[in-house]
């Protein structure tokens, strides 16, 4: 098809900036991506001699998500990475030392941190297609994974997602907002921008099905490009080894959202002051060890410009058209920017004729190249779980616990923060802080 008959720039920036509400995925908006005709030994040989740090878990079935913190790092230039993956054992003894096979996730890493080097790498991802042409590889993450490597289930706070598969395949389980409770949401491990859930869709209990309903599924391939709505829960798992390539959209929305991180941030900070090593571990995500060496004054000052650009904000929605940004300079823009109280999002009040379609309207007019990713009946979504817990059926459940298991103080330390970081208790007090200022 050509380009010609995919969605104008403008129509596609207003349907993922306000108009699409639901998960889709696009289809040949990316067929001009070199990268998408890249096979494993061409990514090799583009990274080079590159040591890359791969997070890796087990393939077990275990009592709890594999957190980060459980995980171990491993250092592998992405040759080592493909003969590895070539290799028949599957066998990780000569790099970690260990009889067992694990998974394996170059995840979350800036394209332009790691690979400033290799210009064509950075060249080769363009999200025009989508209304952004002046995003590329140097505002894009990459995640480079084998068979089973996964992120935990959770939802950004920030923006919205375009995620784009390169290579091979990856399986995608959505939720929309409305499901929260029911994911059993959870701010520890701690991280700026991410709220996790309890529950353990990696080696699952096939009983959840009982409690969650909704969930959209999706395996991409090679080509597809999901776009993940606002606030969406998902959890993502490699189908065999895997590469990806996203970028998270600033929108409007994200400077209440910035200004609830920040009163998250204030409150887990201070729990976790004065803590021993061991313990900030068990509540911390490893990118936020650093946490308890901020000064409370600075937490505090952030809270102050997120509240000024929040009261800004909506200050500037009662004289012009609800949803206009102020957006001069977004390049660098990430989902987990630190809490300035900086707002970066996009002109969304610039129209055309087009974006008045609904979005009924518009995946019917286009309905070869985006489709809705379907939505699981409770038995389909019943047999999913079931099909993933089977191929743990004959392991015993692993303690990955079993260093450093969370001791009675800590749970109860979790569930402090848990109770007074909830994003429903979160939202009130945001809104009762706006309200009296």
């Amino acid at each position: 098809m050509a380009a010609s008959e995919l969605p104008p720039y403008p129509l596609m920036r207003h349907m993922i900036l306000r108009g699409f509400k639901v998960p889709v995925v696009f289809n040949r908006f990316i067929e001009d991506w070199e990268i998408l005709s890249w096979s494993l030994d061409t990514w090799a040989e583009k990274l080079d001699e590159q040591v890359l740090t791969f997070r890796s878990g087990v393939r077990k079935s275990t009592k709890v998500p594999q957190w980060e913190g459980l995980c171990k790092k491993i250092n592998l230039t992405m040759k080592e990475f493909v003969e590895l993956e070539k290799s028949d054992s599957k066998k990780e003894e000569n790099v970690c030392g260990e009889e067992c096979s694990r998974w394996m996730y170059f995840d979350y890493k800036y394209m332009n941190e790691w690979f400033s080097d290799h210009q064509s790498l950075l060249n080769a991802v363009s999200w025009k297609n989508f209304g952004f042409p002046e995003r590329e590889g140097s505002v894009s993450t990459i995640w480079i994974g084998n068979d089973g490597a996964h992120t935990p289930c959770h939802l950004d706070t920030y923006g919205c997602n375009l995620v784009a598969q390169v290579y091979g395949r990856k399986q995608w389980i959505l939720f929309p907002p409305e499901r929260t409770s029911s994911l059993l949401p959870t701010r520890t491990p701690y991280e700026e921008s991410s709220i996790y859930s309890n529950l353990n869709f990696y080696s699952p209990d096939p009983n959840m099905a009982d409690e969650l309903q909704e969930a959209c599924v999706v395996t991409l391939k090679p080509g597809d490009v999901l776009f993940v709505p606002h606030h969406w829960w998902h959890y993502v798992e490699n189908v065999g080894t895997a590469v990806s390539v996203n970028s998270w959209i600033p929108l409007p929305s994200d400077d209440e959202s910035r200004l609830e991180e920040a009163l998250v941030r204030f409150f887990v900070s201070q729990v976790c002051k004065d803590l021993p090593e061991h313990k900030l571990h068990q509540l911390l995500n490893p990118n936020e060890a650093d946490l308890v060496d901020h000064p409370l004054s600075i937490t505090a000052q952030q809270i102050e410009i997120c509240v000024d650009e929040c009261q800004q904000n909506r200050t500037s929605v009662r004289e012009m058209d609800p949803g206009v940004g102020d957006q001069d300079d977004d390049t660098n823009v990430k989902k987990r920017p630190r809490l300035a109280g900086q707002s970066d999002v996009y002109d969304c009040g610039q129209t055309l004729a087009s974006s008045n379609l609904t979005q009924e309207e518009v995946l019917n007019k286009f309905k070869d190249v985006i489709s809705v990713v379907p939505k699981y009946s409770a038995s389909e979504f019943r047999s999913l779980l079931i099909e993933k817990q089977k191929s743990f059926s004959a392991q015993a459940v692993e303690d990955v616990l079993s260093e450093g298991a969370t001791d009675v103080d800590s749970n109860r330390l979790q569930h402090i923060i848990n109770a007074f970081c909830h994003p429903e208790v979160i939202s009130k007090i945001k809104d009762k802080i706006l309200i009296q200022e």
